[in-house]
């Protein structure tokens, strides 16, 4: 295969945006989501209606504002994966132009009640998690990603928390337990969800004084993720869609063109095969019956050096090697056999009671 057949002249495939805004109730996410989506719709020249997953009941509040700027919204009330997915479709069909979901927490939230109904669990375990988790991946995140348009999405804050280290006096015994601290704040949503967007931005509401001591209030922009890089890291006080324009200018100006996919779809990780573990458990139980059968004869820890050479014998004449690596790959059937004809030979010596084993065993060979 030719390199020119294998990868293709860096270009984006589309110039759709994806945003997520994130902060605590009354940090100004919602308004600010929509005067970013708004200013979306006439930089970008949109057409079709905005559709809105509302779980937050706030969409109401949302009409003034987007009848003023001329355009059309339609709405849902849900919280159900279900229903994202089906909004994803209708985005990619290109019967709406965005996709705006408020908030994506309380989607997340009833993923995660919905498992707990569905098995019966009150707590969810580690356990649990490693299953919810990669599964949450697959059916929200990696689906995000792939969609044919524009979406944006709210979530609600939660804090993060960490251990401070215990107390320990010189021999090393606790004597005060680290406590569980406030470290920082997050999105409600699953791990690296908020971070699959293009931009992602954290809405805070700070309180303080004026001069002349009155209350003041204001809502705060921090830019946390932006991978154009033209406004990483910056903080704008009561945000409007001028402070994010950049980033949509950047988009807008990428060039489109086809972009190469994947080649090889072959799976090469590793599986569990279900039949190999199942013949791996009854290859063990042979090889436990087999040292069982040398136990029950009194060679099952051989120590002295007479016992040991009978050992060997013994391990030579009925597996026909006295490598324990060739033994290792005899399947269970093999070891079967091979433990038949051991208790058979243990039969025979016992019947005979012969003062040399060994030479008994040489003759038994010698008959054969």
């Amino acid at each position: 295969m030719k390199l020119t057949d294998f990868a293709t002249t860096l270009a984006a495939k589309n110039h759709f945006i994806k945003a997520s805004f994130g902060g605590f109730q009354g940090s100004g996410k919602t308004r600010t989501a929509t005067e970013f989506i708004i200013g979306c719709y006439k930089d970008m020249k949109l057409t079709k209606p905005v559709l809105i997953l509302d779980n937050e009941k706030g969409s109401r509040f949302l009409i003034p504002i987007l009848k003023k700027a001329g355009i059309q919204a339609i709405t849902k009330d849900t919280n159900h994966l279900k229903d994202i997915l089906a909004a994803f479709e209708f985005i990619n069909k290109r019967e709406v132009d965005f996709l705006f979901i408020d908030s994506l927490t309380k989607i997340y939230y009833r993923f995660i009640k919905d498992y707990k109904e569905k098995n019966r669990k009150q707590r969810m375990t580690l356990q649990d998690w490693g299953t919810v988790l990669p599964a949450w991946q697959e059916e929200f995140s990696d689906r995000f990603v792939e969609v044919e348009g524009n979406v944006v999405f709210t979530g609600r804050a939660g804090f993060e928390y960490e251990k401070e280290e215990d107390e320990q006096d010189e021999e090393g015994n606790v004597t005060k337990k680290g406590q569980f601290v406030k470290s920082g704040v997050k999105m409600k949503i699953a791990g690296e969800t908020p971070y699959e967007t293009d931009l992602n931005v954290w809405m805070q509401l700070e309180k303080g004084l004026t001069k002349d001591k009155k209350p003041l209030q204001k809502n705060v922009a921090y830019i946390l993720k932006d991978r154009s890089d033209t406004i990483n890291g910056k903080i704008f006080e009561m945000p409007s869609y001028k402070h994010f324009k950049p980033i949509v200018r950047f988009i807008q100006g990428l060039p489109v063109d086809d972009v190469a996919g994947a080649t090889y779809t072959e799976n090469l990780t590793p599986g569990n095969d279900f039949e190999w573990v199942q013949r791996n458990l009854q290859r063990k139980i042979e090889v436990e019956k087999i040292q069982a059968v040398f136990d029950e004869n009194g060679l099952g820890d051989a120590r002295s050096k007479a016992d040991k050479q009978l050992k060997a014998v013994i391990i030579k004449k009925i597996f026909g090697t006295t490598s324990t690596t060739e033994i290792e790959k005899m399947d269970a059937p093999q070891l079967n056999h091979c433990r038949a004809l051991l208790e058979e030979l243990f039969q025979e010596i016992s019947a005979a009671q012969p003062e040399d084993p060994i030479a008994f065993i040489n003759q038994l060979e010698k008959a054969a």
